[in-house]
């Protein structure tokens, strides 16, 4: 399997799959339907944040093959932004940045200032402990500490 696919299986995993968005009503009737996401954004999809021009096209739901290519175009956009960050680390820690401007956009990502610092000089250890002292952190334990698992191990 090639970590592109691995990321897209964590990425639907981390963003609620098909059999928990079915528990929680928003997949149903065999379509996604917009809800909102912990900070009140409406999300469609596997964490596709929806735009207000977009709203009406995803008004009555989208296929499961509609989420997957959302999922794509949004996850290759990510790292796209991520590699702007020109990081020189093993694949998997590229894979977490992309994660990461996937949840917090690049802007958002671009915040986490001591963990940037120390990805570049390779201090993996501090780039972790960086994490786990962020406001994303007390707001998402669980999902870094999968993330951090996945990278890790």
């Amino acid at each position: 399997m090639s970590i592109e696919t691995d990321v897209i299986e964590l990425l639907k995993k981390l963003e609620g799959t098909k059999q928990y968005q079915t528990k929680m009503k928003y997949f149903r009737n065999g379509m996604f339907h917009i809800y909102k996401d912990s900070e009140g954004f409406e999300t469609i999809g596997y964490g596709h944040l929806v735009k207000s021009n977009e709203r009406s096209k995803f008004v009555n739901g989208i296929t499961e093959q509609q989420a997957d290519q959302l999922l794509l175009v949004d996850y290759q956009k990510a790292k796209r932004d991520a590699d702007s960050f020109n990081l020189d680390v093993p694949e998997r820690w590229n894979a977490l940045v992309s994660i990461l401007v996937f949840q917090l956009g690049k802007t958002g990502y671009s915040k986490f200032v001591k963990h940037l610092a120390a990805l570049k000089n390779h201090n993996y250890a501090t780039a972790i402990a960086e994490l786990k002292n962020s406001k994303l952190y007390q707001q998402t334990p669980n999902r870094i500490d999968q993330l951090l698992y996945w990278v890790t191990n």
